[in-house]
């Protein structure tokens, strides 16, 4: 995909950006109209959630042939299917008679799509196969050999769904390389996913604002009082570790320790009684630690000694972004069976929902303030510190994203 028109408001919030060094980083913060302005939000849904690939679910969601998912990504509708032969293929929602949206829900097809406007009907695989009153037989078995959804490119990784709108992408898991190691043990644990309650309500402050308190390893000393005590950045015997980050890298972690193995979320937080038991067989060194991982824009992942859990953010507008997740709406875990089949799993994963609604409830007052700090004329330009490395990825990360579409 080529670089983008945009307007000259955009223009000049790109010539602001900072310079990176070689390495990727940058000691400057991005300008805030970043965070602020709707056209450069614009600019920013065809530069960043157009031409990244963006996890729209779990393969547990669409177990079954015909199962689908009805998604949306840079504002773009999309099915993604499990087909007759077991595949998993996305394609776009949108009738190619006259445009009609065939669904924005999640269900299962029982074989086939039809248009609510004029009935047309497609196979799991987008294929046309009836259109009802479009001319003689002949003319119809013509349709039926030109006309298809538009396919749409997609990866499975460790079960997660990921789609991209660019055709000319680089392919998903080699960028994400750099997460294999953590993965260790959890591959073979047979984890199963609990996907998260779907947001409903936005939130308000800019998706970047979200990716950024979550990557942050600076304020949970401060803002995380009580409840992420357990697991601090900052420790005698060592605490936050970052890892090294690439130009080709689309992903971003940072490591914590816990102050005793096996700790998880409780009713309070972090703590050493985890309502989800550990796995045995990751090595000790893993039981004593969490990973905080971000796959930018859509994805956020924590590995912590009994479950890995997740979020699924999108962007609705500059300030309105949707997260689902324990946090905020309720699952979005990968479990092994051993502990799904716990006779009081409900009374567990209540425990948990309400120890990350406790910290959740931390983070919402400084997003909610730093989105309006954004609006000041006085913000400064800002100076990271140590504890903060991850940002600075990311901004070298989001840096290269507009610099590629509209520089």
């Amino acid at each position: 995909m080529g670089r983008l028109a945009h307007s000259s408001v955009v223009q000049g919030i790109l010539d602001e950006l900072p310079v990176t060094t070689p390495d990727g980083g940058s000691a400057a913060m991005l300008p805030r109209a970043c965070y602020t302005s709707p056209e450069f939000f614009e600019f920013e849904r065809e530069a960043v959630f157009a031409r990244s690939w963006i996890c729209v679910g779990r393969v547990e969601q669409i177990a079954h042939s015909g199962d689908y998912l009805g998604v949306s990504v840079a504002r773009e509708p999309l099915l993604v299917v499990r087909t007759e032969e077991g595949s998993v293929e996305a394609m776009s929602a949108v009738c190619q008679h006259r445009g009609q949206v065939l669904t924005f829900e999640s269900g299962s097809a029982r074989g086939a799509f039809r248009c609510p406007l004029h009935f047309w009907t497609y196979d799991l695989h987008g294929r046309l196969l009836a259109a009802s009153h479009m001319g003689s037989p002949e003319e119809v078995a013509c349709l039926r050999e030109k006309v298809r959804l538009r396919g749409v490119r997609m990866e499975l990784w460790h079960g997660f769904i990921f789609a991209n709108l660019d055709p000319d992408a680089s392919p998903l898991a080699p960028s994400l390389a750099k997460l294999e190691p953590y993965w260790d043990g959890y591959r073979d644990a047979g984890l199963i996913g609990v996907p998260p309650v779907p947001a409903k309500t936005s939130l308000p402050w800019n998706w970047k604002i979200h990716v950024e308190n979550f990557t942050d390893a600076y304020h949970p000393p401060f803002v995380h009082r009580g409840t992420h005590d357990f697991a601090p950045s900052v420790h005698p015997d060592g605490g936050v570790t970052f890892t090294p980050m690439g130009a080709e890298d689309n992903a971003i972690v940072r490591s914590v320790p816990l102050l005793k193995p096996d700790g998880g979320m409780m009713r309070d937080g972090w703590g050493e009684a985890a309502m989800f038991p550990p796995l045995e067989i990751l090595t000790a060194a893993q039981r004593r630690r969490l990973t905080f991982a971000m796959i930018p824009p859509s994805l956020t992942l924590v590995f912590a000694p009994g479950a890995v859990s997740y979020t699924l953010i999108s962007a609705l507008g500059v300030e309105a972004t949707l997260a689902s997740s324990d946090r905020v709406t309720g699952g979005g875990w990968l479990l092994p069976r051993t502990t799904l089949d716990l006779p009081d799993f409900a009374e567990r994963a209540a425990a948990v929902r309400e120890g990350a609604s406790k910290i959740w409830a931390q983070d919402v007052p400084v997003n909610t303030s730093m989105q309006a700090g954004k609006q000041s004329r006085f913000v400064p330009g800002g100076t990271y510190g140590p504890l903060e490395t991850t940002l600075v990825q990311f901004n070298a990360w989001l840096v290269r994203k507009y610099r590629a579409a509209g520089c």
